[in-house]
């Protein structure tokens, strides 16, 4: 697969169809390459244009115009979140040598006030001028694109991929995810992310139509679902949840597949997706910035208990361990794979683990028969509690066992320096707090004492960080008044 080849093999043969739906706009497969192509030639022609742009665009239509142009001129777009404050848009510009930046006009005033050149981003008014090849030197190889991580689970990093990358992982993943030139993807979450700006990829790549707001708003997902029927969803758990609670059901019923990724699917969320139509299938895959995708599950209405990802990888995906645990099996997870990134910008932070062809970036796993593997949290999550090491989704599958889903399990350290452990559970406000006696007697018969959480807070919704994972970093601790809460120990 080659994605500038598709593109304009889309424009040639399925030229009316819509490419990208957002709340303001539509285009269709010709004016998006006519637009990308006629940017492409400006890039190529400006001798200010180095080997990365910046891509800056709030809206869908304009992001997917501008990475598509940077794809034909043979450049490299560096993903830049458009809800960052300007502090840390400047700072990141500097720090990645001050690249001329494509943009939406909603962000060409916030662009040329920190002293950037902003390039604009415009859709074409005829696109029947431009169906021929552009002459670029970009090869397979070459770099794509340099995407930040959301910085759920540490300080987020700037990740390069090259061409081939992707072109391998759609050419080879799209089927198991439900992708084709037949599907219509709602993705209500941003998508200057990886798990966003993927599926806009892979939907061009394929042809088919990309439904998106940008970021998540309610009220824009109900307005695009009134026009538009979609029949695939990809998303974050914490965004499929919210969208099951805010959006009318009828509006999902078109729904036949539904992918999952970024953070792990709870058992009660994969109930209540599978529960929206018998048609619908549920796929919940892992992988990473670093690595796209490694592995991938599907759910059922059978599952009966919380349990760890145990999934298949994806063709093409080798994994192995290090530092294997002789008693458990348990090591850190390192993946051989074409669809690998280069690594980390070395203008950035970050190093990845390393082992000839393979990377690593402290996932804990364990590999089972059958080219499957289980996966047990970023080797980073391990807490040491009074010289006890423990493993939070231990405790998370005590608490479902206890009644008490969606939890997440975090260390305090106190301010006489004693660590403790919190659980923390989502909670709707008008729902009662369990009875803590019985909470209690249900997770001593499974957890050791040190491992019982000393609190379980109870919040009606997570933070959530820009990408739609739950913020780990502003979640309030155990001592601040006015939580709802339950004292176990």
């Amino acid at each position: 697969m080659n994605l500038a080849s598709q593109l304009q093999h889309h424009a040639l043969t399925r030229p009316d169809h819509p490419a990208v739906i957002s709340i303001s706009q539509v285009i269709d497969y010709a004016t998006l390459y006519a637009s990308s192509h006629d940017l492409a030639q400006a890039l190529q022609r400006d001798p200010r244009i180095g080997r990365r742009v910046g891509l800056y665009c709030s809206d869908p239509v304009a992001l997917a115009i501008g990475f598509h142009a940077c794809l034909l001129a043979g450049v490299s777009a560096m993903i830049l979140d458009p809800t960052w404050p300007a502090e840390k848009l400047k700072t990141t510009l500097t720090q990645f040598g001050s690249p001329k930046v494509l943009t939406d006009q909603p962000g060409e005033a916030s662009v040329t006030e920190l002293g950037h050149t902003a390039l604009g981003v415009r859709k074409v008014s005829d696109p029947s001028h431009a169906l021929a090849d552009l002459a670029t030197q970009a090869g397979s190889d070459s770099e794509l694109l340099l995407i930040f991580t959301s910085g759920s689970t540490g300080s987020p990093k700037a990740v390069v991929r090259t061409r081939h990358s992707w072109e391998q992982s759609i050419s080879r993943c799209a089927g198991i995810l439900g992708a084709s030139e037949d599907s219509t993807t709602l993705v209500p979450g941003p998508l200057a992310h990886g798990l966003g700006l993927y599926a806009l990829v892979e939907s061009v790549a394929l042809g088919g139509t990309l439904v998106a707001p940008g970021r998540w708003q309610a009220g824009h997902v109900r307005r695009l679902l009134q026009s538009t029927s979609c029949n695939r969803l990809v998303a974050v758990p914490s965004l499929v949840r919210l969208l099951l609670q805010q959006i009318p059901l009828q509006r999902l019923s078109g729904l036949r597949h539904v992918v999952t990724g970024g953070e792990a699917l709870s058992l009660d969320l994969a109930q209540q997706i599978l529960q929206l139509s018998k048609d619908v299938d549920c796929i919940e895959y892992f992988g990473s910035s670093e690595h796209s995708l490694i592995a991938y599950r599907q759910r059922s209405l059978e599952e009966a208990e919380e349990s760890p990802f145990i999934g298949t990888l994806f063709d093409g995906v080798r994994a192995h361990l290090h530092a294997q645990n002789g008693t458990d099996g348990t090591g850190r997870l390192m993946i051989r794979s074409a669809f690998n990134a280069i690594g980390y910008d070395p203008q950035g932070s970050g190093q990845l683990e390393r082992c000839e062809e393979a990377t690593g970036i402290g996932d804990i796993a364990r590999l089972l028969p059958g080219q499957r593997i289980q996966i047990l949290g970023r080797g980073g999550e391990m807490m040491n509690i009074n010289g006890n090491n423990v493993y939070p989704a231990e405790i998370t599958r005590a608490l479902e066992a206890a009644g008490l889903r969606q939890s997440l399990v975090l260390a305090h350290r106190l301010a006489h320096g004693k660590t403790v452990l919190t659980a923390y559970v989502q909670l709707a406000l008008h729902q009662p707090l369990p009875d803590p006696s019985s909470v209690l007697q249900v997770l001593r018969e499974i957890l050791p004492v040190y491992k019982i959480p000393h609190d379980v807070v109870f919040l009606p919704s997570w933070p959530l960080t820009a990408s739609g994972k739950c913020d780990i970093q502003t979640l309030p601790a155990p001592t601040t008044s006015g939580l709802r809460k339950l004292r176990l120990r």
